[in-house]
């Protein structure tokens, strides 16, 4: 926890700022983060790392950007919260207006005292050595045993009891209308009352800080007993406003202690003691309670729940009587080391006893300032004249300087003492105190202006300009020369630029390029290196870049600022009034970075760098069909096909910057590899029976994955594809094949059957046949034979002897049938006179 000493130690060491305009960046948590806006009683943190809010309706389990809800509803005993604190065994106990009980695993424990049947109501809670809890109840005061068993240590005390609080120690102390009682870890105990110093009041807050001092009070009196005293001293003096009544003080990790007033959070650290209030940027004046998670986070509860952003190292003042602010647009020191801020309403001094803004630059838009050697302070104005004060006068005035006086974009003292002007159009000019003028060293080609935002001096005593048409560089011997994109520069004119230790210089563009990193020697320029986006910067648009003292490179643009290795940035989520950042308005000095913004100017409180630990993700909600379950998830039963559709809700339980963190998920079974998701949801649709294994993991920007965690679980299959409706469709088929190789065998004997009685019909119809045939073969033959026939009338002689016409044994000898007819040659024989008709028609003429 030494980076958290130090850190409070930064924080809490500049709040004397708070009274000049300073103020911390506070965050109100309220109903987007599912939090009221009010009504809120108490807070712890789980062993997990959740956060636990108890209000006045109900305990909340704050998981970053969502919470969880119990009430009566839910099993409470009341929805009235008025202390919660961590369980040693894991879940948190939850004191009721009806009751006390556990919460752990999502389940509600219910506790007896005394085979009480109602669970105890507790006035008061403390934790003890070994993270023991201790309950006072109107029975008396109970220590936990083991598990929900409790022991009563002793009696109620007569008369009214205000208040039990645990201390680093191991005692448990009881503050009383009477005094105050310390129950010490060995068994002993001890008592004070108002004749130790105690309030005469009574003790209504008891707190025991990192060194065993006890710090105990009520109202306007505070008291504190050191570990060898053996009287309290009256420290009411450190008091600005009177205890809150019925709060709760907080131990710091690093030993030191917080008190709750009504009139802010009162830090007492040894000797010294600061009140953060109001003034310096608390949105409330009361305090209930202040606490402080295991990230660093500090979170104050008063009439709201609010949460202190940059971890205390990021301060805001606005410079301006107006909530917008005045827009800064230049940082430097003067020689006696006053920081000056260059403004649109002029010029400032900021000091620890207030701002002074320099007579004469009201109403002026300064837009960079530098002090010279002789003491002069110059003020340029891109829209006006140069402003200088001299040494002993009061009022700055307008410099002499003429036309090259006026629009002037940056100014600077070189290792010389040579002041040098860049204008907005005229190019680098160089003051000449012996003339009293400005030369102009490098002027404008052609027609063309040549803007120059930046004029920066290396080791080497050489003069570097950032302008429209690249990078000027002027040797020591006065001569320029200029570098462009044929150098290996980006086709865009220059902002600004800055030096590292090595030698070499970031360079930035006017356009969204990001920084290159280059080195000019023996005038040849060599690009070593190019950053974008994602490389240690929020964008490619950069303002202004500065190296600090370590060699650490910090860059202001549109989304803030960056530091490029190692990354970090600050922004509106980190507390900066406006991310929208001015031109060259960048200052790294010691241990602190400067940045002039559209609404007021920044101070960012460099210190170690916080241990970056991944965050760990947490399965908090898993949903299948209209069932909900919650962890822990062992029990988990199969789901029913109707319930095949599965979401999980995660989270990550880290506070720094809930907008950054990182989920990656994948579900085994479906899919392999990792996946990242929007969102604390991720849904699963229709998903096919099978066993599952759900995973998740977290990051918080672009760090490194924490642990995975997982759940595993079981879709059902539809009862088609279980291993009965399988075994039966098995056996169905299987039967359902032997009735068709049965019903195909009886089948094919039918057909079998069928066909041998077919074959028999048709060989009977064969033999008839070939009977038939044979018969006719027969007859077939005797035609074929020698047939004696009579030359003359053609008879034909039988095998009888008898001669038959030819018509009639044809027809007896075959199936032949006659008609009858005559010839045209017969027809003429028989008879003569048709014959001779044919002859007369031949010997006519033809008509025609």
């Amino acid at each position: 926890m030494a980076w958290l000493r130090i850190l409070l130690v930064v924080a809490l060491g500049a709040l004397h700022l708070s009274a000049d305009g300073w103020r911390l960046p506070f965050a109100v948590l309220g109903p987007d983060q599912g939090l009221p806006s009010g009504a809120i009683t108490c807070l712890t943190q789980d062993s997990d790392g959740f956060l636990w809010v108890g209000t006045e309706s109900a305990l909340l389990r704050y998981e970053g950007g969502h919470c969880r809800r119990w009430g009566r509803e839910d099993g409470l005993p009341s929805g009235f919260i008025h202390r919660v604190l961590p369980a040693s065994g894991g879940g948190v106990w939850v004191a009721t207006l009806r009751g006390l009980v556990r919460i752990r695993g999502g389940r509600i424990e219910t506790i007896t005292l005394n085979g009480a049947a109602q669970p105890p109501v507790a006035d008061a809670l403390a934790l003890g050595q070994g993270g023991r809890l201790w309950v006072l109840t109107r029975q008396g005061l109970f220590v936990e045993q083991e598990g929900l068993r409790f022991h009563q240590r002793t009696g109620r005390p007569e008369g009214r009891v205000f208040t039990l609080g645990g201390g680093p120690s191991g005692a448990v102390y009881l503050g009383t209308e009477a005094g105050l009682k310390a129950f010490l870890p060995d068994g002993s105990e001890r008592e004070w009352g108002p004749d130790h110093g105690l309030p005469a009041t009574g003790v209504a807050m008891v707190v025991e800080d990192g060194a065993g001092r006890i710090w105990a009070g009520s109202g306007r009196s505070l008291a504190m007993k050191a570990p060898e005293g053996l009287w309290f001293t009256d420290e009411s003096r450190r008091l600005g406003a009177s205890l809150s009544p019925n709060s709760i003080p907080f131990l710091d990790p690093d030993g030191s202690v917080w008190l709750p007033t009504q009139g802010g959070a009162l830090h007492v650290s040894g000797t010294e003691t600061t009140q953060l209030d109001a003034t310096g940027g608390l949105p409330f004046r009361w305090v209930r309670t202040v606490f402080r998670d295991r990230e660093g986070t500090l979170w104050i509860l008063g009439t709201a729940l609010a949460r202190l952003q940059g971890g205390g190292r990021v301060w805001n003042h606005s410079l301006g009587t107006g909530i917008s602010g005045e827009v800064v647009w230049s940082i430097a020191r003067d020689v006696r080391g006053v920081l000056l801020a260059a403004t649109d309403n002029g010029a400032l001094r900021v000091g620890t006893a207030g701002l002074a803004r320099i007579p004469g630059t009201e109403g002026h838009r300064i837009k960079s300032l530098a002090m010279d050697r002789a003491g002069t302070l110059w003020m340029v104005s891109t829209i006006g004249p140069t402003l200088w004060l001299h040494p002993g006068s009061r009022q700055a005035e307008t410099a002499p300087l003429g036309d090259f006086g006026f629009a002037v974009n940056t100014v600077m003292t070189d290792s010389q003492g040579r002041t040098w002007l860049g204008h907005a159009r005229q190019g680098v000019l160089r003051w000449d105190p012996a003339a009293r003028r400005l030369v102009q060293e490098v002027a404008p080609r052609g027609t063309t202006p040549l803007g120059v935002f930046r004029i920066r001096e290396d080791g080497q005593g050489r003069l570097w300009a950032a302008s429209t048409a690249g990078l000027y560089l002027r040797d020591p011997s006065g001569t320029w020369k200029l570098f462009t994109e044929a150098d290996g520069l980006k086709p865009f004119g220059l902002y600004g630029l800055a030096f590292l230790p090595d030698g070499s210089a970031w360079v930035h563009y006017q356009e969204p390029q990001g920084l290159t990193r280059i080195r000019i020697d023996q005038g040849r320029l060599t690009v070593l290196e190019q950053r974008v986006k994602g490389q240690g910067l929020h964008s490619n648009l950069l303002y202004a870049v500065e190296v600090d003292a370590q060699g650490r490179t910090w860059a202001t643009s549109d989304q803030g600022l960056d530091r490029v290795d190692p990354p970090l940035h600050i922004g509106r989520q980190e507390g900066m009034v406006s991310e929208d950042c001015a031109i060259q308005a960048l200052l790294a000095e010691g241990g602190r970075i400067w940045v002039g913004t559209a609404a007021g100017l920044v101070r960012y409180d460099v210190g170690p760098d916080q241990p970056v630990v991944p965050p760990t993700a947490h399965i908090v909600q898993i949903t299948h069909g209209a069932r909900q379950a919650e962890p822990p998830f062992a029990g988990l039963t199969p789901f029913p096909r109707s319930e095949a559709t599965v979401a999980f809700r995660v989270a990550a339980p880290t506070y720094l910057d809930e907008s950054q963190v990182r989920f990656q998920v994948r579900l085994q079974g479906l899919e392999d590899a990792w996946r990242e998701v929007d969102g604390t949801r991720v849904r699963y649709p229709a998903l096919p029976g099978g066993q599952y294994r759900f995973e998740v993991r977290a990051a918080q920007g672009d760090g490194a994955f924490g642990p995975v965690v997982g759940v595993d679980f079981r879709v059902r299959p539809p009862w088609w594809r279980t291993w009965w409706a399988m075994g039966l469709g098995g056996l169905a088929f299987l039967g359902l094949g032997v009735l068709i190789l049965r019903l195909r065998v009886a089948s094919l004997a039918r057909g079998k059957a069928e066909l041998e009685a077919l074959v028999a019909k048709r060989t009977i119809e064969l033999q008839a046949r070939n009977a038939d045939l044979s018969t006719a073969l027969g007859q077939v033959k005797q035609l074929s034979g020698l047939l004696p026939i009579c030359a003359s009338c053609k008879k034909i002689r039988d095998d009888t002897g008898y001669w038959n016409q030819l018509e009639h044994y044809i027809s007896a000898h075959s199936d032949a049938d006659f008609t009858h007819g005559i010839c045209p040659d017969c027809a003429d024989a028989l008879y003569p006179e048709r014959r001779q008709a044919k002859r007369h028609a031949g010997d006519r003429p033809s008509a025609g």
